[in-house]
């Protein structure tokens, strides 16, 4: 017999969440443990977590010729057949969005996409910010794909920098590496040094796609401390902006998160349903962008 379901938590410290739109954004300091994480060899299976109720069971790598199609985007067309699935921010009452699952691209199709992207870079005839632009649109699902495969600790690593900050350094230190990298991807003045720090990036995931048992990544943090509604995707993508789109961002949720408590006033008095879910989501997603700015020294 299964436990009975837990009762939503009502968070009193760090990053408040929730409908207390009139909350003021504060993160205060405060000890988070991280969790202790499995090493596993690249023989073992990926697990077969349920991530869209629904969906046909998928099957464990080496048991079918060929994966069930997955649906979801694909870093290179005409890569290899998926591996597996990959993990994700487990789905609760809280976790209002029921994502298609992502496939896991094994290490030689992320190195080859992640090749063609460089070499499309280096072919561009588009001004250095638009070249910019879509070099970082290009490798975003690809360091993705890395992090998801191998990040060991460094997402909780990085929940504890932006809710207890100074936070705690990763023992896995993939995502610290690949941001330092994007952060001298997002400043750098010209073409040639935009292609060398690309190559440098490239260098950091081929370490790491060759490690013999890496750790596996753990979502820990982002599911209790952020309810799950701040996936894998935002939080690299935040971490990985530069300063101006990071403004930019939080301005627009800022603005988003108005339009939608409108709407809601707008109701009269009847419930808001996906309203309500869609505007505690990008409040959560607002404050943890928030933070990355004070994070930065910003405000």
């Amino acid at each position: 017999m299964s436990p009975p379901p837990s009762k939503p938590k009502v968070p009193t410290r760090g990053v408040p969440l929730g409908a207390d739109d009139d909350s003021p954004t504060v993160v205060e300091p405060r000890k988070l443990v991280l969790p202790k994480l499995p090493s596993r060899s690249r023989g073992d299976d990926f697990e077969d977590v349920p991530t869209n109720p629904g969906r046909p069971p998928f099957a464990r790598p080496g048991t079918s010729p060929k994966l069930p199609d997955l649906n979801g985007e694909t870093t290179s067309p005409g890569s290899p057949a998926f591996t597996g699935v990959a993990p994700e921010v487990r789905q609760n009452r809280w976790h209002e969005r029921s994502a298609a699952p992502r496939g896991v691209l094994p290490a030689e199709a992320v190195l080859k996409s992640l090749d063609e992207a460089l070499q499309k870079a280096a072919r561009s005839k588009e001004p250095m910010k638009a070249t910019r632009e879509q070099l970082k649109a290009d490798l975003l699902p690809l360091l993705r794909q890395v992090v998801e495969q191998m990040g060991g600790d460094g997402l909780d690593a990085y929940v504890t920098q932006l809710l207890s900050p100074p936070g705690r350094k990763a023992m896995t230190p993939l995502v610290d590496d690949l941001s330092a990298g994007m952060e001298r991807l997002n400043t750098v003045p010209d073409m040639p040094s935009l292609l060398t720090v690309a190559r440098e990036l490239q260098a950091v995931v081929a370490r790491a796609l060759g490690e013999p048992a890496p750790r596996a990544i753990s979502l820990d943090l982002q599911e209790r401390e952020l309810d799950g509604r701040v996936d894998v995707d935002m939080l690299l993508s935040i971490r990985f902006a530069s300063n101006a789109e990071l403004s930019e961002r939080r301005s627009q949720a800022g603005k988003t998160l108005e339009d939608l408590r409108q709407q809601m006033r707008a109701l009269s008095g009847m419930q808001p349903g996906g309203l309500f879910s869609g505007f505690a989501r990008v409040k959560v997603e607002k404050r943890v962008m928030d933070a990355e700015a004070r994070r930065r020294g910003g405000s």
